[in-house]
Order: structure tokens, then C-alpha cells, then sequence
């Protein structure tokens, strides 16, 4: 079997301290450690005049959190994204999804409905008895979308440098050009293989063809794939959900603990791109574990371990030189 193993980082010490949670694809496939709540219009959310209704979801606890806005594709309701809401606010994440004016909306016109509702959701860090009031940090804000929605948030980061990143899922964008994807924000696309309605060709492939080489950028292909907004985060059998919220925390949460999944190659893709770097300082192949010349491994909480793969942990060998390193198989 082959194994991957990743130094992270190597430093000659006695004791050491740990910032980072052990991260694994088995966990973020599962709802996270929030509980959530969710609440909408009629609780006091304003009522934006560039889109049509919003719901907020949002963990019980915690302060200074991030956010992001989400908004549908063509001819379909806030109903059909809002399964990112309780998925991504169970792990932190204020998630707003809305509907549009018309279900007909173009992609500007979801462009402009994101810029709307990041408005709304500003608001209710001062509006006194919203669940959020003085919980969420105004300058970690993201967008996504599905569809032409999906479109609409990438356009949105041409216009707006304070967003976090972009989340732009089977994007749909009519005769796009360059000018349109000239833009720092780092950018997920997930698309699908088999998606008749923005088939990959002529959309999600151009978009991030056109997106500079200097952002951040990445293309998950489902392999099967096709334009379905009701899978959400479980599409490709949850391996959408896992690199998204990687995403999210990697780039508008700066936990870069979550950068090698970014970059691993997901089981389910038909066509995996990015230029993510995550700060490695070395990768090599393994036959066994014998040959990492372990004395001790500890977990992330100092805790004596065993070698495990797909975990990240802390190898200390013969010389007392520690390393952080995750094994992948």
C-alpha cells in the first residue's frame, strides 16, 4: 500500500504547545461540534431590496465568528442551497443563504443580491436581539453560490477586495471574460463531469482558467457529476463538504491545519486543480511505518499515541527532533 507522508514542519525540542485540532477527512464529513440554530425575516433580519428573503444559520456559541453568503442558481429557491447552513455553522460558520427577486435573475443580478445581503448580515452584529448581535468579525466575511449564483459570487470578488473567499459551486456565467475573474479573492469551483446546464468546457474550466495564477485558486470535477443543487455538502459522497469547509477554514478562518486536504486529491473528482501551497517542507513515499524512525508520538494535546494514518501528529525520533507530520494512504 502507499503511503504519503508530509513533513510539516521540524524543530529540536523538550516541550511543545499545539494550536491545531487532528484533522481528518472522517470528521468533517460529520456535523461538527456547534449545536445551531436558524432564524429569518419575520425574527428582524432587514429586508434587502436586491433580493427576496434570507435565513441565518448560526452556532449557539462562540464570538468573533466568520460568515459567508449564499445564493441560489437560476429558476431555484434559497431552499435549495440552504443545506450548507446547518453544515457549515455546526463547524463556526455564520451561513446566510437568500432568494432572489425573480427566480429568473441573472447572474448580475445575484452579483448584486450577495452584495445586498452582506449588508443584512452586517446589520445584525448591532441589532440588539439578533442571535449574532456582537458575535460575528465584519472583516471575515465570504460568498458563494450555486449556478449562476455560483457566478455571481465570482463576480462579486471583481468588485469586492474584503471578501474572504469564494465559494462558486456548478458556476454558470454567460460569455465570461477575462476581465471578470481579474481578482485576489481565493476562489473553490466544484463542478460536474456529466453537467449538461454549465457543463465544465464552457464554464467552471474557463473560470478558472481566467482567474490569475497569483490567487488562490482551485477545480474540483465530480466525477458523474451534474447540476444538482439539493446534494449540497454531501455531493460526491461528502467530499464536496470537506473541501469547501477546508477551504473556508484555510482562507477565512486561517487555520491552515486544513490545507493538506485542500490539496489532497479527492476520491470522487474526474479533474482535481489547484495552485495551493501549503508551506510543506518536504513530501516523500513510505512502504511502512518502520521507516519513519519513531521513538514517541504524541497527539495534538501531548497525549502519547500510536502511528496512525490520515492523522495529524507529532513524531519525536532517536536525536529529540519533533516533527508534525500526516500520513496519508
Amino acid at each position: 500500500m502507499l503511503r504519503i507522508l508530509i513533513f510539516i514542519f521540524c524543530f529540536p525540542i523538550l516541550s511543545f504547545s499545539f494550536s491545531c485540532d487532528s484533522i481528518t477527512i472522517s470528521n468533517i464529513s460529520n456535523p461538527g461540534p456547534y449545536s445551531v440554530i436558524s432564524y429569518d425575516e419575520p425574527s428582524g433580519i432587514r429586508n434587502g431590496v436586491y433580493y427576496d428573503g434570507a435565513t441565518i444559520y448560526c452556532p449557539v456559541n462562540g464570538t468573533n465568528l466568520s460568515s459567508i453568503v449564499l445564493v441560489p442558481g437560476f429558476m431555484n429557491t434559497e431552499f435549495t442551497i440552504q443545506n450548507w447552513g446547518p453544515f457549515l455553522a455546526s463547524y463556526g460558520i455564520v451561513t446566510m443563504t437568500i432568494g432572489t427577486n425573480s427566480l429568473t435573475d441573472d447572474e448580475f443580478d445575484r452579483r448584486d443580491a450577495l452584495q445586498d445581503a452582506i449588508i443584512s448580515l452586517k446589520e445584525e452584529k448591532t441589532r440588539f436581539i439578533s442571535p449574532i448581535f456582537g458575535r460575528i468579525d465584519l472583516n471575515s466575511i465570504s460568498v458563494g453560490g450555486f449556478s449562476k449564483g455560483g457566478g455571481g459570487a465570482q463576480l462579486l470578488a471583481k468588485i469586492d477586495a474584503s471578501l474572504k473567499s469564494v465559494v462558486s459551486l456548478y458556476p454558470f456565467i454567460e460569455n465570461p471574460v477575462a476581465s471578470d475573474f481579474n481578482h485576489a479573492i481565493p476562489t473553490i469551483i466544484v463542478s460536474g463531469q456529466l453537467d449538461i446546464i454549465a457543463p465544465p468546457a464552457l464554464h467552471a474550466d474557463i473560470h478558472y482558467d481566467y482567474i490569475p495564477i497569483t490567487t488562490n485558486k482551485l477545480k474540483f470535477e465530480v466525477a458523474l457529476g451534474s447540476h444538482d443543487a439539493l446534494l449540497g455538502p454531501n455531493g460526491a459522497s461528502g467530499e464536496v463538504g470537506v473541501r469547501v469547509l477546508s477551504w473556508l477554514a484555510n482562507f477565512m478562518l486561517n487555520d491552515n491545519c486544513y490545507c493538506p486536504l485542500i490539496t489532497t486529491i479527492p476520491t470522487f473528482s474526474s479533474q482535481y486543480l489547484n495552485n495551493i501551497n501549503c508551506g510543506l517542507s518536504a513530501i516523500h513515499e513510505i512502504s511502512n511505518f518502520s521507516d519513519l524512525n519513531t521513538k514517541r508520538v504524541f497527539d495534538l494535546f501531548g497525549r502519547i499515541s500510536k502511528v496512525k494514518s490520515n492523522h495529524l501528529l507529532f513524531y519525536q525520533n532517536s536525536n529529540g527532533i519533533i516533527s508534525k507530520k500526516l500520513i496519508i494512504e
